[in-house]
């Protein structure tokens, strides 16, 4: 039906806890070495614990067309101890590519920055040349739980 879709926008994680257990799923698949049955993390608890508004750790989730599109949040890197980091950033595979991450990325930067933060940092293994264009730079390298390498990027929030 024209008109009823719905564009794509980004909201805190804590206004639509509902989501919780759909997005635990989304991370025991995702990342099953470390959130799965053998793994020694908990999707459930740490989505949880990210339904905050003001204080870390806080997560917010992508939708839109009347659907979940992805999810990040802001918290303490588990891999490099920086915070605040943009952690658990995860879109659906049939959207990526399409600009969710973008999306997920401009609301963290815009949250960081009026919560009073001058440096955001990420790290990751696939959103590196993505990130440059963004004005992200480069820091260091870093090996994730799994023994996979990756690269920690530093966006200067008092730079926009």
């Amino acid at each position: 039906m024209p008109g009823t879709e719905r564009l794509p926008s980004v909201a805190l994680l804590a206004d639509h806890a509902g989501l919780v257990d759909r997005l635990a799923r989304w991370y025991e698949q995702e990342w099953e070495p470390y959130y799965g049955p053998q793994g020694p993390g908990d999707a459930r608890a740490d989505l949880e614990s990210r339904c905050n508004r003001t204080r870390l750790p806080i997560g917010f989730v992508a939708l839109g067309d009347h659907r979940l599109l992805g999810t990040a949040a802001l918290d303490r890197d588990a891999a490099t101890g920086m915070t605040p980091s943009i952690v658990g950033l995860l879109v659906a595979p049939d959207c990526r590519q399409s600009g969710v991450a973008s999306m997920l990325l401009d609301f963290a930067e815009n949250l960081a920055r009026d919560l009073g933060h001058a440096e955001l940092f990420i790290s990751t293994s696939i959103l590196g040349e993505h990130l440059q264009h963004r004005g992200w730079q480069q820091t260091a390298d870093v090996e994730f739980l799994n023994n996979e390498r990756g690269k920690v990027y530093v966006c200067d929030l008092g730079a926009y």
